[in-house]
């Protein structure tokens, strides 16, 4: 991208820094609070599209081209998983398990992490979001015409 300046491709960086450190927040928590998984993927998918507009697709898909349709593929089928395991335990669809499970090195109990199965759920949430978002965005922002071919 000709128009973009040095200070928009390192702020752009910082803030995708900021960004994914409080999508992962956001997605770790989400176990215990509506929305992580949704939430997480939309600033994820918002920090790496205010890559895409600073760099441009061109130079962005020179290091990095994920197919993003796999993202969200992947994150549907292991969403689905996590809905539908419980059944194979007696239980009902979409049951919630959670445990405690304690943190000790050298026979000293540190803390105790909880374990919630809803997680893993809003792990798949966040890669169909992500996925989903940036897939679209980059078929946007593409120049390729119908047929497939450069305009």
């Amino acid at each position: 991208m000709a128009g973009t300046t040095v200070i928009t491709k390192t702020i752009a960086k910082m803030c995708l820094m900021i960004d994914m450190l409080y999508s992962i927040d956001l997605l770790l928590i989400g176990g215990n609070r509506p929305g992580g998984g949704f939430v997480g993927g939309v600033l994820c998918a918002a920090g790496i599209g205010l890559i895409y507009v600073a760099y441009g697709l061109d130079d962005i898909k020179k290091f990095w081209n994920p197919d993003w349709h796999m993202w969200f593929g992947y994150g549907l089928l292991f969403a689905s998983i996590t809905a539908w395991s419980p059944l194979l335990a007696g239980h009902h669809f979409f049951r919630s398990a959670f445990d405690f499970i304690p943190v000790e090195i050298g026979g000293i109990h540190l803390f105790e992490l909880e374990f919630v199965s809803s997680s893993f759920f809003d792990l798949g949430v966040y890669f169909v979001v992500v996925g989903g978002l940036l897939f679209i965005a980059t078929k946007l922002g593409t120049d390729e015409g119908p047929e497939g071919e450069h305009e």
